[in-house]
């Protein structure tokens, strides 16, 4: 993350979760699928990866994590460090509130399917528990993605994104649609990978 913040001139932005399903990415392979022990993890983790990316020497003896004296080079262009995004599945609460320990919120809608926008009043009420957690330096920015499948006419776009913006999100991903309940699973990666992205109806670039 560090070289490629460099590389970048300092545009990169690093996004972090708890990872999912548990019992697919954690335990095949023997490790611990107590969301709580992840948690802990996930949250040692991060403010270690801070420290590092600061390029001076870290000592640190946590309960899930061991550093003696270990420096990591190249230090991130950007300071303090590059903007730590959030992901977790809105209504649960736990990831937005560590979302609002750091820099931005990346959450997906159990009532909105992949590719499909998140309501606007959803956007609103995750951004209102968010706004209520943060702590510190409240003049510090927030981002909020949001993401979903547009029209490729620009006007009905606008009138998807628009709402939600105004709801708070500030950050749009241009997804495609895919309902079935096997969205995380190989066969259907590959026929979207394969497929390629969609073909929009436009004459350049705007």
């Amino acid at each position: 993350m560090a070289t490629l913040d460099n590389l970048s001139g300092g545009r990169v932005v690093f996004a972090a979760g708890l990872g999912g399903p548990v019992e697919d990415e954690y335990g095949s392979f023997g490790d611990s699928t107590d969301r709580r022990v992840l948690a802990e993890r996930l949250d040692e983790g991060l403010e270690l990866l801070g420290r590092f990316w600061t390029g001076e020497a870290v000592d640190h003896h946590g309960r899930h994590y061991q550093a003696r004296n270990v420096s990591l080079q190249p230090a991130t262009v950007q300071r303090p460090r590059p903007p730590v995004w959030i992901g977790g599945f809105w209504p649960n609460r736990p990831p937005m509130r560590r979302a609002a320990r750091w820099d931005g919120a990346v959450p997906l809608f159990k009532n909105a399917l992949h590719g499909y926008p998140p309501d606007r009043e959803d956007v609103r009420e995750l951004i209102t528990y968010v706004c209520g957690h943060r702590q510190g330096d409240t003049q510090r920015p927030f981002d909020l993605v949001v993401g979903g499948a547009t029209p490729a006419d620009a006007a009905k776009a606008k009138d998807v994104i628009g709402p939600l913006r105004d709801a708070g999100a500030t950050w749009w991903d241009e997804r495609q649609l895919d309902p079935g309940p096997d969205v995380d699973c190989l066969a259907p990666v590959l026929r979207r990978i394969e497929a390629g992205p969609p073909v929009l109806d436009s004459d350049g670039c705007d």
